[in-house]
Formats: structure tokens, C-alpha cells, sequence
């Protein structure tokens, strides 16, 4: 069989509306109408037997012209197929003969002697007899490869979740693990541990014996770490020096506390690595109890790392239990919660908040960088509080139930202030909106957004609507039915920070996703990491297969540009071309008024970005 890499989703679709022209003549003349079809292309008789295949089915002429008449079996045994593999299609073959009707699913395809699985997306459609069209006479099998897709998936899923130097899980695992304990822990009644693991001063290592010795040092750690836990724990390294630790199914706490032992003294022992000896290192742990302490991802973390800090400061190469005697943090939380709710409830967003604006740039040519939208960003300034940073009053907004009032202020502000600036600039310009995961859950949010839209008079395709992963985590109807809804009115869905959780491609299949937003973790060391350069590269072919937009957050310098740019990604966001600014100084830099300009041209001059066209 001819793998190939085209993602088949629309070229079935519309070849399938267009199967009764040719249901008459694929008896008559397969050859003539089938042979040429960008995709596989099989007839079956009635019994399963073949009666025609294209040279995109098989390659080889000799093995196509001994199939015929011949069954599934054969196939699977010509080329080297387990038949366990084909139990589907029997299956699909089944139903589409009784039920006649077309029936669409996906393939998997094992090759023993290979040791290689294929993938592929098929089509069962009956044919009928020209002469009653209710009579099915064949049923042609059609197919393209999803292998390529698929192997990117599996490829980009270890690089995210795996880190590059130790080979254990990393920070993103260890989120989706806790959350899939919390989503567990109403089946599973046992109590589980946390906990958080920090090398003390572990720069005084990389100070006196140099990278490369710490780098060992470290690996070095974390298989101590491993061996000091039950084959049934996990173990991931989230940090620099940090690592994290689940302790499952104990008996009592004394279990997690005595785990917590024998890692700090086996962590504690010398090492001795490329002819030097490291007999200074102590480790520090914080634990925290689930379901006891908390049964919510952000507050397990919040108060393990709280147990770090407090065992940090009492004694080092010591470990401590979360009590609630540590939450100091927790009563600023409800002052900022507090100070909140009281916008909220006076309707004082204006007094407070301020909306801003970073640029999104595309390279239209070699020479011409264009800003062809911008991003809204909430900032919160208190008279008490100071300014809050928005990673810490928009989780509290949305845990308090205050989000949603907050984000329709967001909405209605910012897409009426952008209207009112696109007129006066006379540019094509889109503006991209954050949704949380409580807005998209809400059954009014359409309704909201389409009255927005009314009194504004704002073009819809004009709009971008960017969800977090989390934000679509729950599948439910009613987000479901939105997202469509929010489509059919014009707008487009971004998934922002893509590829933090590796839900996202199964996102990209099922929700109307037009735009991937690189996450700006990835672009940070995309220029001196090989491992993130690979993991953005995969990001941007998987995109490119799936033709969907992508824009690269987080591009802050030259050399970030660079590396995206031969990787042929061509819409940039970031401190590079602008720091977020107000509404006049985004119309300004849309103007041409400010330094922006100059910025593109001196880049636009630069040989390095003068590579060939992409259009």
C-alpha cells in the first residue's frame, strides 16, 4: 500500500456528495473513473471479494491483478498484514450493506515482520444497479493515510511531556496526572501524596564543578529519587532542580513521611561523577495529603509549594506536611477576592481595570511586516493591592464565579473600542479575545457575543475568540454546541498556548479550531534548545497538515524570529515588535507613528530574513 501524508478530511467529503455521478459507471469502467482518484480506491462484490483496485491501494501490479476475486484475507497475507487488523472493515463492510448507507471510520494496520502500524481513514459507499438505484450490486472502499499525522502526534506528545535530560515525565505531565487523580478520586477512596522535591542551592554544584558535571548530578538525583519509590509511584522532574513525586494508595501519612526519608538521605549521599566528588548536596521536601488538603489542582500546588518554602526556611535537608497554620497566602487571596467582587458589584471596571492591546505581525513579503491584528489583555490597578498580574486575579475571578461578569465588561469594551479604531485607521485589522472555561460553559455567551456584535456593528470574521485547553477540557453539550454556534456567526476559535496540554490535537480534530497560538514557553529557548526548536517544528507541521493558522507568542528577540521564519511560521506576537500598549498607541503603531516601522525595516534589510517567498 502507498502511505501518503494528505490529511483526506475534506477531499472524501467532497468527493463522497459527488459518488451518485459515478455510482453508474464504476461498474461499467472502474478503470476510466477510479485509477486516477487522489486516494485509495477498492470495489468489493457482495461477498467481500475484490473486484477492483487503484495503484494507490497497491503499487504493485502484480499483487493487485492476483487479488482479484480474491477476500480480505489475501490482502492481509500478500502484504504482510495481521487480520486481526482488518476485523473493522469486516465489520464497516457489514453495516454498510445492511444499512445502506455510507459509512466513514478510522483504520489501524499492523505489520509484524515490520513491527510497523499504519493508519488510515476509509470510506465504505455502496454502489447500486443503473437500473433500480435501490439495488446495491458492489461497495467501493475509499482511503487515504493518516500515518503522518498520527506519528507527528506521538512525537510532539513525548517531547511535551517528557524532559529532555533526565528522560522522566515532566511539569505538563505531572498537571495532567493531578488532574486526572482529582477527576478519579471519587472511584479511588485512597489517600495519595504530593510531593515537592528541591535541591538546596544546587547553583553552588554548577559553580564548582561546571554544566556538564551538574547535568550528571542531576540525572544522578532523580534515579535516586526512583529507586527510593514503589514501581506503582511517579516521579517528574518540573523544575531546574525540582522534581515532584506521587505517592499512591497509602495507608497512612506516616508512609508519605517515611518516603520522604529515605529520598532526602539517598539524595544526601556523596556522588562521584567524572572524577569529582560531590558530598555537599541536601534536598528539601514539602508534602501535601489528597484528598485532605485540597482537591483542586491549583490549591494542591499552591500549598505543597508553601510546605517547600516553610521547610525550606525551618531547616534544610527537611521535609514538612501542608498545615493550615502555612496559609498566609490564603488570607491576601481573600482580600484580593474581596477587592473583586467589589468592582464587580459596583460596576467600577472602568475606575480599575485597563485594557490593553499587543500587536500580532505577519511577514507579508521579504520586505514588508504588517500588523494585521491584536490581542485584548486585562490589567488590574488597585489603590491597595497595586497593580495585580493577571495570572493571579483571573484564576481567583474564575474560582470566586466573578469571571464571567468580568470577561462581558472585556468583551463588550474591547470590541467596541477596537471598532471605533479600525475606522478611524481604515486597515484590515482583527482583534483576539480570551474566553475562560466558565464563559464557553455559559448558555448565554452566544446570545451575548451576537448582541455585541448588533450594536457594535463589528464584522464578525474580524473577531478571534482564543480558549485555553483547559477551557475546553469539558466536552459537554453545552460547550460543544457554542463553539459551533460561535462559528456559524463568523468568528474564529484560536486555542492559545498550544501544546502545554496534549489534549490539544484531539481539540483540533473535534472543535471548529481555526488558529494554534504556539505556547511562549516553547519559543523562549527556541533558538539554544534543539529539543524546543524540534518540539515548535512539529507544532508548525502538524498545523500546516491540518490547515490551520499558527502565530508564534513569546518572539522576543532576532533570533527567535529567525528560527520561526525558516520554519516557515509567518505570524509573530511578542515584546519583539511590541510591549502591550493602549488603544491610541496600537492606532499609532498601526499608523506607522511610532518606532514599529523601523524596527520591520531594519529587519526586512537583514539577509538572514530574505529566504524565499511563501506565498
Amino acid at each position: 500500500m502507498k502511505e501518503e501524508s494528505s490529511g483526506l478530511g475534506q477531499k472524501l467529503k467532497n468527493l463522497s456528495h459527488n459518488l451518485p455521478r459515478l455510482k453508474e459507471l464504476a461498474l461499467q469502467d472502474p478503470y476510466e473513473v477510479y485509477s486516477n482518484l487522489p486516494m485509495e480506491v477498492a470495489i468489493y462484490d457482495l461477498q467481500g471479494n475484490y473486484n477492483f483496485v487503484n495503484n494507490r491501494y497497491i503499487v504493485d501490479e502484480k499483487i493487485s491483478r492476483s487479488l482479484i476475486g480474491k477476500s480480505d484475507e489475501e490482502f492481509a497475507r500478500l502484504l504482510g498484514i495481521s487480520t486481526d487488523s482488518l476485523q473493522k472493515r469486516k465489520q464497516n463492510f457489514q453495516r454498510t450493506l445492511q444499512e445502506n448507507k455510507v459509512i466513514q471510520f478510522t483504520e489501524k494496520l499492523y505489520f509484524p515482520g515490520k513491527n510497523q502500524t499504519l493508519y488510515y481513514k476509509r470510506i465504505f459507499q455502496p454502489l447500486y444497479s443503473s437500473r433500480n438505484n435501490q439495488e446495491i450490486v458492489a461497495v467501493c472502499l475509499y482511503g487515504n493515510s493518516l500515518t503522518s499525522i498520527i506519528q507527528a502526534q506521538k512525537e510532539l506528545k513525548y517531547l511535551v511531556y517528557h524532559d529532555k535530560l533526565t528522560g522522566f515525565a515532566n511539569r505538563d505531565a505531572f498537571f495532567e496526572r493531578l488532574d486526572q487523580m482529582i477527576v478519579e478520586s471519587d472511584r479511588d477512596q485512597g489517600m495519595n501524596a504530593i510531593l515537592l522535591c528541591d535541591i538546596d542551592n544546587f547553583k553552588i554544584v554548577n559553580e564548582a564543578v561546571g554544566q556538564k558535571v551538574a547535568d550528571f548530578c542531576l540525572k544522578e538525583v532523580a534515579n535516586r529519587i526512583l529507586s527510593s519509590i514503589r514501581k506503582s509511584d511517579l516521579i517528574f522532574r518540573i523544575g531546574g532542580d525540582d522534581f515532584a513525586v506521587i505517592l499512591r494508595n497509602l495507608n497512612h501519612e506516616y508512609d508519605a513521611s517515611r518516603v520522604a526519608e529515605k529520598i532526602i538521605k539517598d539524595v544526601s549521599s556523596p556522588y562521584s561523577i567524572m572524577e569529582n566528588t560531590i558530598n555537599y548536596l541536601t534536598m528539601s521536601i514539602g508534602i501535601v495529603l489528597f484528598p485532605r488538603d485540597g482537591q483542586d489542582r491549583d490549591v494542591l500546588i499552591q500549598r505543597v509549594s508553601f510546605a517547600l518554602k516553610n521547610a525550606k526556611k525551618t531547616n534544610r535537608n527537611d521535609f514538612q506536611f501542608f498545615s493550615e497554620d502555612l496559609t498566609e497566602k490564603s488570607v491576601k487571596r481573600l482580600e484580593m477576592e474581596k477587592n473583586l467582587r467589589s468592582v464587580v458589584q459596583d460596576n467600577g471596571y472602568d475606575k480599575q481595570f485597563e485594557i490593553l492591546y499587543q500587536p500580532i505581525v505577519e511577514k507579508k513579503s521579504d520586505r514588508q511586516y504588517t500588523i494585521i491584528g491584536c490581542e485584548a489583555l486585562l490589567r488590574w490597578h488597585n489603590s491597595d493591592l497595586g497593580t495585580v498580574s493577571p495570572d493571579i486575579f483571573i484564576p481567583i475571578a474564575e474560582e470566586s464565579d466573578l469571571i464571567c461578569q468580568l470577561g462581558d465588561w472585556v468583551l463588550y469594551k474591547a470590541i467596541k473600542d477596537f471598532k471605533a479604531m479600525t475606522e478611524r485607521v481604515k486597515k484590515p485589522l482583527h482583534l483576539s479575545l480570551n474566553l475562560s472555561a466558565k464563559q464557553m460553559k455559559s448558555p448565554d455567551i452566544v446570545h451575548k457575543i451576537e448582541k455585541i456584535i448588533k450594536n457594535t456593528q463589528v464584522q464578525p470574521s474580524d473577531l478571534h475568540l482564543e480558549l485555553t485547553e483547559t477551557s475546553l477540557l469539558d466536552e459537554g453539550l453545552q460547550v460543544i454546541r457554542n463553539l459551533e454556534d460561535i462559528e456559524k456567526l463568523g468568528l474564529k476559535i484560536a486555542i492559545d498556548d498550544f501544546g502545554v496540554g496534549f489534549a490539544s490535537l484531539k481539540y483540533l480534530q473535534k472543535f471548529p479550531v481555526s488558529i494554534i497560538k504556539i505556547d511562549r514557553s516553547f519559543i523562549k529557548h527556541i533558538n539554544l534548545s534543539n529539543e524546543h526548536k524540534k518540539l515548535v517544528e512539529s507544532i508548525i507541521l502538524l498545523g500546516k497538515n491540518l490547515n490551520k493558522d499558527i502565530i508564534a507568542e513569546g518572539v522576543e528577540s532576532l533570533e527567535h524570529l529567525y528560527v520561526l521564519y525558516t520554519q516557515k511560521c509567518y505570524k509573530y506576537q511578542g515584546y519583539l515588535f511590541s510591549k502591550p500598549v493602549t488603544l491610541q498607541e496600537l492606532e499609532n503603531l498601526v499608523s506607522g507613528e511610532y518606532h514599529f516601522q523601523t524596527l520591520m525595516s531594519s529587519m526586512a534589510n537583514s539577509s538572514r530574513f530574505q529566504p524565499e517567498h511563501h506565498h
